[in-house]
This record gives C-alpha cells, structure tokens and sequence, in this order.
C-alpha cells in the first residue's frame, strides 16, 4: 500500500522534523486516522518528495513528520508540457487544470482567441481565478502523486503568447481544417524531447489568421480526428496523446 501523501510549501520544509498544517494534520488524524510511526510522503510542489514517519499526534496541535530522505523529480513525466488552451462563452477552464495535472502538464496559459467570445477579467477576477485553479492543481497533484505542482499563468491573447513562445520547444497546433494536417506520430517521430508546447483552440477553432500566425512561430499543425469535440475534451485527450508517445502512461 503506497503511504499517504501530503503538501507543504518548501519554506515550511526544513531540518528532520517538519510539521503538517492545519488542512494536512485535519487529514491526517480525522480523515485517514494515521497512528504514531505510519510512514507518508512530503511533497513541496516544486519538484521533491521527501519520505518519513509521523513522530507525533496530540489532539490540540499539528502532526509532526520526521523527515528520512528526498526523492527529486519524484512521479514527474520526463517531458515539460505547457497547455495553451482557448477559452469559450461558459468554459470551464476547472476541469483543463484538473485533467491536465493528473496527465503531467506543466504550465497551464488560458488562451483569448478571435472566436472565444470572451473577454479579459479585470485583474482582481483573474487573480480571484488563478487562486482557484492553484487549489485544483495542487489537490490533483497529491492525487496523482506528483511532485510539482504546475503553473498557471494568466489569461492571455493569442497573439501575446505566441511572442513569447518557447523556440526550444516543439510547439504543436491542434486544428480541424480542410487542408489534411499531418499525422501526430509523424511529427513527434523519434526525437528524444525535452520541452513541448500545446494550442488548442476554443470549440469554434482558431481563425485562418490564427493559424497562420501559429506556423510562422513555428508551430506544427495537427488534428484530433474528424470529429469537433468540446475544449474541455480536445485538450486532455491532445495531452495524453503526446504523453502515451512518450510512454508516459504505460
């Protein structure tokens, strides 16, 4: 049976003993009624897991963990994904983040495209939002017992984020159009890649010009079959496409 697995921020880790905050220790001694020397896992959501033991519980405090070593990079794919996706009228960009952590995304960007129908929040909604998408991000990391928690950027336009593309990474365009799109095996082929980068479009899709802005950055123009299906669908489904290439989910 795998030990239970809890999240602290790297500032809170430091020396042998550590303790739980009052979330974690709540979990830990009502919910899944740890006992003294049950071992558990720390991670730090920027990359390490740290093995221990509870060396104490008292009902008015935290639990306490004795730290035994660290694992870097512990549950984490060998490829760091980022996931641009386009947002719609009644998108829920909820399940994106959700989806996308338990498949090992590491960046998340909320994409406004020329067909989203949506516009920019004014900066105290955003900032409301993000805190919310970080919370599902680090509840689904401790689900799917990674390591690193990723990150979500603000809302951004299309084209802003297209300057800011990563020329290291193989960026990929999903996009159902009339001209036949290669083949994502084709693309991927047998490279050994470090980085890679995800657009997905609203369920509208992206504008010609969207398209052509995406390829002269270099972007790889692909699809996910002949049937439309919804953002919240085509993005997870597109990651764990690139993922099972990778062997990351076998």
């Amino acid at each position: 049976m795998l030990p239970p697995l809890f999240y602290l921020l790297p500032k809170n880790i430091d020396g042998e003993f550590v303790e739980l905050n009052e979330t974690e220790s709540h979990h830990a001694k009502r919910v899944l009624r740890l006992k003294l020397a049950a071992p558990v896992m720390i991670v730090d959501g920027n990359g390490i897991a740290y093995k221990g033991e509870i060396s104490k519980i008292t009902a008015r405090s935290n639990v306490q963990i004795r730290i035994h070593n660290e694992i870097r990079n512990f549950g984490e794919p060998s490829v760091h994904l980022t996931l641009a996706c386009g947002m719609s009228t009644n998108f829920k960009f909820d399940s994106i983040i959700q989806k996308g952590t338990e498949l090992g995304v590491s960046r998340f960007v909320p994409l406004i495209t020329e067909k989203s129908m949506v516009k920019l929040d004014d900066p105290k909604r955003s900032k409301s939002k993000i805190k919310r998408y970080q919370k599902i991000a680090i509840a689904s990391m401790k689900q799917c017992r990674r390591s690193f928690c990723p990150t979500i950027s603000y809302p951004l336009k299309l084209d802003d984020f297209l300057k800011t593309s990563d020329e290291e990474s193989l960026n990929l365009i999903f996009h159902l159009g009339s001209e036949k799109p290669k083949k994502l095996k084709d693309i991927l082929g047998e490279q050994s890649l470090k980085r890679i980068t995800i657009l997905v479009g609203p369920e509208s899709g992206f504008s010609e010009y969207e398209i052509s802005c995406a390829l002269d950055k270099h972007f790889h123009k692909t699809s996910l079959g002949i049937r439309i299906l919804r953002a919240e669908t085509a993005a997870p489904v597109a990651t764990a496409l690139v993922m099972s290439h990778f062997e990351e989910l076998s």
